[in-house]
């Protein structure tokens, strides 16, 4: 049986605080933002995208 205990992930965002836009892959020049989770990194897209950025 697998048990994926003690293996959790980080999941990553990359974000361009001046153009206002967040990638989900690396980008030259945007901060990385890390999450526990993927739900908590999908409720701050979303966050961001109601408050104007655009989606990469």
């Amino acid at each position: 049986m697998d048990d994926d205990t003690g293996t959790q992930q980080l999941q990553s965002l990359w974000i361009d605080w001046a153009d206002h836009i967040v990638s989900f892959h690396q980008e030259d020049g945007y901060e990385r933002l890390d999450f526990s989770s993927n739900e908590e990194k999908m409720d701050y897209v979303f966050q961001k995208s109601f408050a104007g950025f655009c989606i990469q």
